[in-house]
Parts: structure tokens; sequence; C-alpha cells
């Protein structure tokens, strides 16, 4: 049942406008999400004890504090003009505590593994749907020179877009089989991204893709392994980037015509808007330094949020509030660092073993992607929160996986088990 309702999950994300409650986007997810929450944490504290020290500790110090933000959002509703605004902070946090249990649940069982695959394989297979549907212009996710698919801003679906481009392609580079299929859903999240109109987010995506493979590429340079495919890859690279620009200009001239004013270094206006959004949220913040507006509170009647991360938890929690959300980044900043530095240098050989190691690059490049795209848009959201609860879930997962198989087999000889209960063992 956990499992199926993870699933339902994932597939809810990406129709939080199709799932409204009460007129509440994302309310359905919601809802599954609080499921989740309560079928898997119950079960978290025999499930930590099978994780490596390391994904305990920091599963365990992110939720503490997303607690923390969840308790400030909550007595925020005492004076915050739109007490019920202040469910927006709590919404977002609620689906760590869905998400990250709930994999490392599932991993813990017997074919975990097969578990986390679906989880993965239903989070590219949605960004294709999604994707196909913003590009045929299908009910909502009509296109004129921006598309916001099913979300409620072309810019969210740019978030959940960009976030997902990493993990097609380290399933793309890890996986043996379907590789003509994974490369038709990495073009189709691309065009689905252009369509988007989302500026940050296809300079980001693009970015993001260029990011991985360069790992990868030191990877396989330190590893002593395919030159040729370094070598092309480094040949290639560029024109592949010229080749996304180009497709963009014909797709989307609007977002074409803006990015170039950017890069060319003139104003476009989405980023003075920002800049004045920016410092009257740093006015507010400091007129309330220790309690903030309250949660969820929008900026006056000019936007409904500060379109970064930490100027908006300043603004709308205070110094606590904004404490805590540069704590939690801090740690899974410092986490996904570690674990792309360790993936570089580890020397395991096998087909599991590299499949391992590439997904861990991919699931650290995604999580990068969704906390840099916070700090232009969405400020960590209701409708696009899973999209970094979930590839943290994965990472911590892969890395538990990789941390399994780098252990010595005479002392350990179930790590060729297959099983998923000895994946995330010590």
């Amino acid at each position: 049942m956990l499992q199926a309702s993870i699933l339902l999950l994932i597939v809810s994300i990406w129709f939080p406008g199709a799932t409204r409650i009460a007129g509440t986007d994302g309310s359905l997810s919601f809802l599954l999400a609080l499921f989740c929450a309560l079928v898997s944490v119950v079960a978290y504290a025999e499930t930590a004890r099978r994780l490596h020290r390391a994904e305990a500790a920091l599963a365990t110090a992110v939720l503490a504090t997303s607690g923390c933000i969840i308790v400030l959002s909550l007595l925020s509703m005492l004076y915050a003009d739109n007490p019920i605004r202040t469910m927006r902070a709590v919404f977002a946090q609620v689906f760590g505590f869905a998400i990250i249990p709930a994999v490392a649940a599932l991993s813990t069982r017997p074919g975990g593994s097969v578990a986390i695959d679906r989880i993965l394989g239903a989070m590219i297979a949605m960004s294709v749907v999604t994707s196909c549907l913003v590009t045929i212009g299908l009910g909502d996710a009509r296109f004129v020179d921006r598309a916001e698919g099913y979300f409620k801003h072309a810019n969210q679906l740019g978030i959940a877009l960009s976030a997902v481009l990493p993990l097609i392609a380290a399933k793309l580079v890890a996986s043996r089989r379907h590789r003509v299929l994974l490369l038709g859903c990495l073009a189709a999240v691309l065009v689905g991204l252009m369509k988007s109109g989302s500026k940050t987010n296809f300079v980001l995506g693009v970015a993001g893709l260029g990011m991985f493979f360069g790992l990868y590429s030191i990877y396989l340079v330190r590893r002593k392994q395919s030159p040729l495919t370094v070598i092309l890859g480094t040949i290639s690279a560029p024109i592949l980037f010229e080749a996304s620009l180009m497709t963009l200009q014909f797709l989307n001239p609007r977002a074409y015509r803006l990015l170039s004013l950017q890069l060319s270094g003139g104003e476009a206006h989405s980023v003075v808007s920002r800049q004045r959004l920016w410092s009257i949220s740093i006015d507010l913040g400091l007129s309330h330094p220790f309690m903030g507006v309250g949660a969820g509170q929008p900026v006056g009647n000019i936007a409904p949020h500060s379109h970064n991360l930490f100027i908006d938890y300043f603004r709308t929690l205070g110094v606590p509030g904004a404490a805590l959300v540069i704590a939690v980044v801090v740690l899974v900043l410092a986490y996904v660092v570690s674990a792309v530095l360790r993936t570089l240098v580890d020397n395991g050989r096998g087909e599991r073993a590299t499949e391992v190691n590439v997904m861990v690059l991919g699931t650290s490049v995604s999580v990068w992607n969704y906390i840099v795209a916070n700090q232009m848009s969405d400020s960590f959201g209701p409708s696009t929160a899973a999209f970094f609860w979930l590839p943290l879930a994965l990472l911590i997962f892969y890395r538990g996986m990789q941390r399994s198989l780098q252990t010595d087999p005479v002392k350990n000889p179930k790590v060729y088990a297959g099983t998923g209960s000895q994946l995330f063992e010590y």
C-alpha cells in the first residue's frame, strides 16, 4: 500500500491545478503525502537502524529542522493577516516527512531496489507526459509564449522539469536497455522546458545537464575508461548547446529574445521586478525581524511570495525562519558535495557499482538544480516542494547502496544478495 501511495503521489504532483479540493491547488497531493507520512514515520525508528549513520543523521537533522519550520509556521497563524496561507509552508515540509521515510522504508524491504526503480520510472514518465501535453497544448496545458502545464505558474513547471532532467540523463547513461527510449524522453522534457518559457529554468536545466555529463566525464577519466566517449562528449557539448538555443528560438521566440537580452547585459523586466520585490521583502523582514509577517503571506498586492527562498523565509518567519531554512540547505548541499566527491574517487568496479555511482551524480545535480531555481522562483512552495524531497530521498538511497557496495565483501558477504534490506546496512 505504501508503494502504491507514493506512486500516486508522484502522479498527483504533476497536476496540482487538476487535483484541487475546495479550490486549493495540490490538495490531493497533500492528503496523499499526509497518508504516506503517517504510515512510514511510525516505522521510521526501525528503518533508521538499517541506514548508514551518515544517511540516518542527515535524514534526522533535515526532518527535525523541517519540523521546527512547521511549528513556527503554525504559531505564525496567531498574527498573520491571512492565517490560512500559513499552511503553504506547512504543506511544503510535510512532503519531506512523507517522502524520505517512505523511500527509506520501501528500500529496506525485500525487492527494495525494484520499488525505487518504479519511483524513478514514475518521475520520468510523468515528466514526459506533462511535456507532451504542454507541447501539443492539450487542455489546461495551452501554450502562447509561456506554458504552466497543470501548475499554477510557468516557473513552477520549469522548476519541475529542470529537476527531473538530470535524473533522465543519469538513467540514460546507467541503463544498458531502452537507451533510445530514454534519449527520446530527454528530448521531450527539454522541449517541454522550452515551451514553459521559464528562462531561468531553461538555463538551469541545460547547465545541469552540462554539469552532470561533466562530472561523468571526470568519473570516466579517473577510472581510465571509455576515452572515446569523453572525447566525443567534449566535442559535442558546445554543438548541443548551440542546437538547444536554436531550438528555443524556433519554439519560443519571446523567451529566446529575453534570454539574449539578459545574456548581453541588458535588463529584462522580470529581473528588474524581482530586484524590487527582493528589496520590499527585505524591508518587511527588517521591520519584523523576530517573527516575520507570518508564513505564506503574500508581498502586499505585488506577489504571492518573494521569489527567493532565503528572503521569503526571512520576510515571513524572521531571523529564526531564515536560520532554519539556511540550515536545511547547508546540510543538504554539504551532503551533495560529499556524495559527488566520494563518487569521483570511487574505485569500485562492476556494472552495478557504475550504475549506482552514475545515479548518485544524477540525483545530486537534481537536488542542486532545485535549490538554485528557488533563488529566483517559487520559494519552496507546496506545488514544487516534492521535486526537492524526491531527488534527495533517491540520493540518500543510492548513496547508501554505494556505501554497501564499497564494503569489503569478506566482511559483508551479503553485498551481492540483491535484496533491498542490505542496501543501507553499515
